[in-house]
């Protein structure tokens, strides 16, 4: 029997039903509601009848292509249910299905040096071959239709595992660790929260037991890293959006959010619109010539830098401090081509 696109989404969505567990014996009116709103958007019957459902449901009990689907009914339950749990439909890949999956094998493939998708990587290569036998995905054009930016191998990959092991089950570690600033070995002792990834970097963000402190600590940093036996309570009241929330780049700094007020020219702005510079960006006034916008930040040096890296395109209206913090960085780079 063949298959058309309307049909094998009903079909599918019908095994889900058949199969849940929360859910179990779905009547013939909530299999159509679940079909209709599927497909349409809504569940109203005025795209899909009860009687498309009967249809639906012979055919999977009597097409060989659909298994013999081992659907019974419950008149205990007034529903539907699969005999044999453990059945589920094996229907073909369409066409959509090859393209989102083929776009979604190709992200994967992006990490593949990374430790911690060592082990999905066997897995992305099985999906993989099995498009091959639906539609060649090696092409010499692939590059021309769409392209990634490369996530490179980065130094501390290796402690991914590790980390989100100790993450999950709560467990101390002690941290041989050297900062940037400078070559000082420096040992913490640790609770790990969680980790975040920042320009193809992995940070870990931590609560250091002598200091009672939270750190940020970059993996490629970590000399050494022993997980210990104890274990810890993670605050209930820490949270991670909380934590970020006024926040600019991946360091945390002390000190209360700021109102930055900063004004973009025409062509700057339509960038800064469609892809704000930070989560609390509001706009307050847009022309033809100026876009200006206000972000609830804690000053740092990324910050800064971010300033620094609009040229002429920005301008810091106030507060006073970062405009005049900003005129000095912006003098001591000119002095260097003086």
């Amino acid at each position: 029997m063949a298959l058309n696109k309307y049909a094998t989404i009903r079909y599918r969505v019908i095994d889900r039903f058949l199969r849940s567990r929360s859910h179990p014996f779905p009547s013939k009116e909530r299999l159509r509601q679940a079909c209709e709103e599927e497909l349409y958007g809504s569940g109203t019957g005025e795209n899909i009848s009860i009687s498309t459902i009967e249809k639906d449901l012979w055919a999977m009990k009597n097409e060989a292509s659909l298994g013999y689907a081992p659907i019974v009914y419950s008149k205990a339950e007034n529903g539907y249910y699969y005999s044999d749990p453990e059945f589920s439909l094996d229907l073909p890949l369409t066409e959509e299905d090859i393209d989102l999956i083929r776009l979604a094998t190709s992200t994967l493939s992006q990490f593949k040096d990374s430790q911690i998708f060592k082990d999905l990587e066997t897995s992305v290569e099985k999906i993989r071959g099995r498009l091959k036998v639906y539609k060649q995905i090696e092409s010499k054009d692939n590059n021309r239709l769409i392209r990634f930016e490369t996530a490179p191998f980065f130094a501390g990959s290796e402690y991914l595992s590790e980390l989100l092991d100790a993450i999950k089950d709560h467990q101390e570690v002690k941290i041989s660790y050297i900062p940037f600033t400078d070559d000082t070995i420096r040992n913490y002792h640790i609770r790990p929260y969680f980790l975040q990834e920042h320009k193809n970097r992995w940070y870990l963000i931590c609560f250091e037991n002598d200091t009672e402190k939270y750190r940020t600590l970059g993996l490629d940093r970590i000399q050494e890293l022993i997980i210990q036996d104890s274990h810890f309570h993670q605050d209930p009241e820490f949270d991670p959006e909380d934590y970020y929330k006024y926040s600019f780049g991946i360091g945390i700094y002390s000190g209360k959010p700021v109102e930055v007020i900063l004004s973009f020219d025409s062509i700057q702005g339509r960038y800064i619109k469609a892809q704000p510079i930070h989560s609390t960006q509001k706009i307050i006034k847009e022309s033809d010539n100026q876009l200006l916008i206000q972000v609830s930040i804690i000053p740092s040096p990324e910050f800064m830098m971010r300033l620094m890296s609009y040229g002429s395109s920005v301008q810091v209206i106030e507060p006073e401090l970062i405009r005049n913090s900003l005129i000095d960085l912006l003098k001591a780079a000119l002095e260097k081509y003086e």
